[in-house]
């Protein structure tokens, strides 16, 4: 792990706060600018490298972070003896078992602002990637074909303008990606079952169906409940038009992966952009979608940038201390 030393853990109640890492991070993340601001507040940082937490790391917390590389279940809130809060550093809360920390009386929190930017442009990038076949295209071109005049990849192609994008989930990343759609000629509407009414004139709400019977494009943006039925469902995409182009940029569990199959198969849908899949990674043996040629696939990183990493660890260094003041770790500031 770069970036920050292992910071010993506390051996006894008392000493200075420290903040647990739950789970492993991928080599190269750095939690210097974390460790540095924790520190400023006398608030100490572990971080347990490429392994999972050990239950000793537990139960010195009075505060753990949650990366998303795995899963905080309910079997480890027994050695959460000493926490306050939880804080996913990520937009969505799914990766902590809510019931757990609800019976542990344990809040979570998440960073909700830091990368809407980040995650608006990559679901634009995979919309105009799909839309465009860029992948067949640049496989075939990279393999030594030509195929400028292949109608079995061209022969779909449509103009973007004019063409009508649906939003499912019309929140901060949501809105962006219908704003920044219209750039590229799109008619936008949104489904989302928390808002009454849009601020934005140009989106449209409208119920559920409508959203998959009009729309040529679909982008699913919306926060995720672990097991909540996906809205990408088999009845979903009875309703779709021929030819649908399906972007995930939110949660793997939004979407039914074997009824997105067949529609992939039957022609319904022409191309999914997923970077998020329900399992992660997904098994290849198992995998619905697996060997599909009209599927995009990144690997959950829509996030990502050097700018929203930043914002992530300041942020969330902010968050935490704020679930530690709250909690009487640390003394309120100003």
């Amino acid at each position: 792990m770069t970036g920050s030393a292992l910071v010993p853990v506390r051996a006894e109640v008392g000493g200075r706060p420290t903040v647990v890492v739950h789970d492993p991070v991928p080599d190269g993340w750095s939690w210097a600018l974390a460790t540095s601001l924790l520190g400023e507040r006398n608030v100490d940082l572990v971080v347990p490298g490429g392994t999972l937490a050990t239950d000793e790391m537990l139960r010195t917390a009075d505060a753990v972070i949650v990366t998303g590389a795995r899963r905080l279940e309910a079997d480890r809130f027994a050695s959460l003896e000493r926490c306050v809060g939880i804080l996913c550093y990520s937009i969505g809360t799914d990766k902590v078992d809510g019931a757990g920390a609800a019976a542990a009386g344990i809040p979570i929190r998440n960073v909700p602002d830091y990368c809407t930017d980040e995650v608006s442009d990559h679901a634009l990038a995979l919309l105009l990637a799909a839309q465009r076949r860029l992948l067949p295209l640049a496989n075939a071109t990279a393999a030594g074909e030509w195929p400028a005049g292949d109608r079995s990849i061209l022969g779909s192609v449509r103009r973007l303008r004019g063409q009508t994008l649906g939003i499912a989930g019309a929140g901060r990343v949501g809105r962006l990606v219908a704003r920044k759609a219209r750039a590229f000629g799109f008619r936008t509407i949104a489904h989302d079952p928390y808002l009454a009414s849009s601020d934005d004139p140009d989106l449209q709400l409208v119920e559920r169906e409508e959203l998959f019977r009009r729309s040529d494009a679909i982008v699913v943006c919306a926060a995720y409940t672990p097991g909540a039925p996906p809205i990408v469902s088999r009845d979903a995409l009875a309703l779709v038009k021929p030819g649908l182009v399906l972007v995930n940029v939110s949660r793997g569990g939004h979407v039914d992966e074997p009824a997105l199959a067949e529609a992939l198969r039957d022609g319904r849908v022409a191309v999914a952009a997923l970077d998020v899949r329900a399992t992660e990674p997904p098994d290849p043996a198992a995998d619905p979608l697996a060997g599909l040629p009209n599927v995009i696939l990144t690997p959950h990183v829509a996030a990502t940038s050097l700018e929203s990493t930043d914002d992530l660890h300041r942020l969330g260094a902010g968050y935490v201390l704020d679930l530690l003041e709250t909690g009487g770790r640390i003394p309120a500031t100003g």
